[in-house]
């Protein structure tokens, strides 16, 4: 056997280690977070995120029925462009299979239109057109349970945009 002693030291070096080491991990992943290297910079959404959402309270609007709406914005009744998008609204709708009655379909309009005929299923709504952040005189904007308007979609978006999205925010969400 033999009787050899530890350096004199080592001791206190391994308590050093032991001590440093979660005090350099959090002082290095503190400095990744905060100079941005790292941060993924590309998103998988397509649609274009409003941050902060706006409450629909805001439109003159009530969510009566906790489930996600796709909401066509048009500040001219409803022309040609709005019943074309009403249209591809409706088959997103469809596209939606088994999570479709977690979505409603809705048109916002400053005055009444009459468009049930021809949308079986669309709630037609009036409301206040200028809190929506629009870009064009028709846009689709979509609304949380919540009672949120959390994104909205452009005429560059294909509805195929519009459908990747839905189903990413149904597969993720649990209300609605």
């Amino acid at each position: 056997m033999s009787n050899a002693r530890p350096k004199p030291g080592y001791k206190a070096a391994q308590l050093w280690i032991v001590l440093l080491t979660p005090l350099v991990v959090i002082l290095a992943s503190t400095l990744l977070f905060y100079s941005g290297w790292l941060h993924p910079e590309d998103t998988t959404n397509k649609g274009e995120l409003i941050s902060p959402p706006l409450d629909i309270s805001a439109l003159g609007l009530e969510q009566d029925d906790r489930r996600w709406w796709l909401l066509t914005a048009s500040t001219a009744g409803c022309d040609a462009v709005c019943e074309e998008q009403l249209y591809w609204v409706q088959q997103i709708h469809i596209r939606l299979g088994r999570e479709s009655p977690r979505v409603s379909r809705s048109l916002l309009t400053a005055e009444p239109v009459a468009l049930s005929q021809e949308f079986p299923g669309l709630h037609e709504r009036q409301g206040n057109l200028d809190a929506l952040p629009m870009d064009e005189p028709v846009q689709l904007f979509v609304v949380d349970p919540n009672g949120n308007v959390m994104m909205k979609f452009n005429s560059d978006n294909s509805y195929e945009d519009v459908l990747d999205d839905i189903n990413t925010l149904l597969s993720r969400s649990t209300i609605g």
